[in-house]
């Protein structure tokens, strides 16, 4: 994802006409993981997400579509307790999840604590720690997290060939 990102940056002008955000993929400093763990594991974190953490921070990828911003620990953990991530998920699907990515159109990504399923919340109510959802407010983005994360890097990939091929065709003329 790294050398990917840095791609995508360094031809994303060229191709669309205007400057990239910043995007950066971070991995969490040798030696910090398991104090990253035990920290999120008090909150109640889901378990594929500690493991992530152990190894990984945020990334962000705001021209990568809509954009994505997958949390690093601390903005997890300030989201979590401000109250502006839900823990539960009511009405449509009744569920504990941890929260931990958005999207550029205030969507959230959220993994189930029962299925593994990753969920793109859309639309809903939040009330406290409760997510009222309706059938039309959420979809399943993934069968787990590492599914997730092979989608992200796939988009990326995809974007960083349609960028090549851009450039190409331009240079070609």
């Amino acid at each position: 994802m790294d050398l990917l990102a840095a791609e995508f940056v360094s031809g994303f002008e060229a191709v669309h006409g205007y400057p990239p955000g910043e995007h950066i993929v971070c991995r969490v400093p040798v030696g910090e993981g398991p104090g990253v763990v035990e920290a999120l594991a008090r909150q109640g974190v889901a378990g594929p997400l500690l493991e992530y953490y152990s190894h990984l921070g945020s990334v962000e990828l705001p021209d990568l579509g809509t954009g994505i911003w997958i949390d690093d620990v601390s903005s997890l953990t300030a989201q979590v307790e401000a109250g502006n991530y839900p823990n539960r998920l009511t009405g449509a699907v009744d569920d504990t999840v941890s929260v931990f990515a958005t999207d550029g159109g205030g969507g959230m990504y959220a993994l189930s604590h029962t299925t593994g399923d990753v969920y793109h919340l859309t639309a809903g109510a939040l009330t406290g720690s409760c997510y009222d959802l309706d059938e039309t407010g959420y979809s399943t983005a993934a069968e787990d997290l590492w599914s997730f994360l092979d989608q992200l890097h796939a988009r990326l990939a995809t974007a960083v060939e349609a960028q090549r091929a851009a450039l190409r065709e331009e240079h070609g003329r």
